[in-house]
């Protein structure tokens, strides 16, 4: 894997969906790829982006609209019981019942989903998430201010209400947690939820 700095201007940095499609175009053109990249908004003007990158393809130098501006290797050589700070800026969310009644082709409830916004709930959620390959030992939230996006062509817009999940946990299962954090945790991934950052812990 790699781990890049990409420097986006812009109408990616005033509209989610735009970014991500901005982002994928920093990489060689390859029809049969997947969109498989995480990322991380790290700082933001509403004129220019500083974007951290997680991807399995290494990009290239970018594009009009996104620059790289730094690439690293991204090895991720974990063992079991070893502490590590993490960062992860994920949509901890739910599924319930369509409030409506609406129902689906097979006559089935339709579900949707809503973000939790109970601490106590988003804090079970990143618990879950972790259970198999990690435990915390310790955790701090905070809510990040909605992110609003279009789609463009289809004219269909939307919110995402993210949390910054940071503290320090324990390995339990190496592979796991590398499996993990390669496919990004919870929903919203093109919207730059997901990718979990580590780092030692002193």
């Amino acid at each position: 894997m790699y781990l890049s700095k990409v420097r986006v201007t812009g109408v990616g940095c005033r509209n989610p969906y735009e970014l991500h499609r901005v982002l994928w175009g920093v990489f060689p053109v390859d029809g049969a790829a997947k969109r498989d990249f995480l990322f991380r908004v790290e700082k933001s003007d509403g004129k220019q982006a500083e974007v951290l990158m997680q991807s399995l393809r290494c990009p290239s130098l970018g594009s009009k609209e996104a620059r790289v501006t730094a690439i690293k290797d991204y090895p991720l050589l974990l063992h079991e019981g070893q502490r590590l700070r993490f960062l992860l800026v994920a949509n901890p969310v739910k599924t319930i019942d369509d409030e409506g009644g609406r129902k689906n082709a097979k006559g089935e409830m339709k579900k949707c989903r809503v973000p939790l916004v109970n601490i106590d709930e988003q804090r079970a959620w990143i618990e879950r998430k972790l259970t198999i390959c990690a435990s915390l030992e310790f955790l701090e939230m905070d809510g990040k201010a909605p992110l609003y996006f279009r789609k463009n062509r289809a004219d269909i817009t939307g919110k995402i209400q993210p949390v910054v999940f940071q503290g320090v946990l324990t390995v339990k299962d190496p592979d796991a947690l590398v499996s993990l954090i390669r496919r990004g945790i919870g929903p919203a991934k093109a919207f730059g939820c997901g990718l979990l950052s580590l780092a030692r812990a002193s």
